[in-house]
């Protein structure tokens, strides 16, 4: 473990292999990556939360208004996308909540990451995605890259019995 509590490898190999992990009902998410910062995050949409209060709460102003921008009967979808977009920038970053969720802001179309000037990142240095693996979830990634760099991301979806060792990976 760092000292913010991200699990890491003992011995992470030549060249370092960065994993990060996310669950939620019904899902789990693993993503590896050799030499570079990774970060993943998975939330149901079902999830029973106050979801404006919490934006308003931990958002930037330009996400709290593009919410509010959007008809209601989409600012639920909008506040997961934002929500696995943060936290799997700060799993990438390693340094957990010490990132004040704030100070960094998404736009979603197109997307893209800003920094306030409290941030000492550059936004050149990562590259997102978001799927939707299941219906009813979102799935966001963060990974770190030389500025310009395009990476790819595959994403596979294994059944329960391959992640509990009663299957084989075919």
């Amino acid at each position: 473990m760092n000292p913010y509590g991200r699990p890491e490898l003992p011995d992470p190999g030549d060249p370092p292999l960065s994993f990060s992990l996310s669950h939620c009902r019904g899902l789990v998410a693993a993503s590896c990556a050799p030499a570079r910062a990774i970060g993943i995050d998975v939330e149901r949409l079902d999830r029973d939360c106050a979801f404006l209060d919490i934006a308003r709460s931990f958002y930037s102003p330009a996400e709290v208004e593009a919410l509010a921008a959007l008809p209601p009967e989409r600012r639920r979808e909008a506040f997961f996308d934002f929500w696995t977009l943060k936290e799997s920038y700060i799993k990438a970053r390693g340094l957990g909540l010490s990132i004040p969720l704030a100070e960094f802001s998404f736009t979603l179309d197109p997307l893209a990451i800003r920094f306030s000037a409290q941030i000492d990142d550059d936004p050149a240095r990562w590259q997102f995605w978001q799927t939707h693996p299941v219906v009813g979830c979102r799935l966001a990634a963060a990974v770190s890259r030389t500025a310009g760099e395009q990476i790819g991301m595959t994403c596979r979806l294994l059944p329960v019995e391959v992640l509990l060792g009663t299957a084989p990976l075919e």
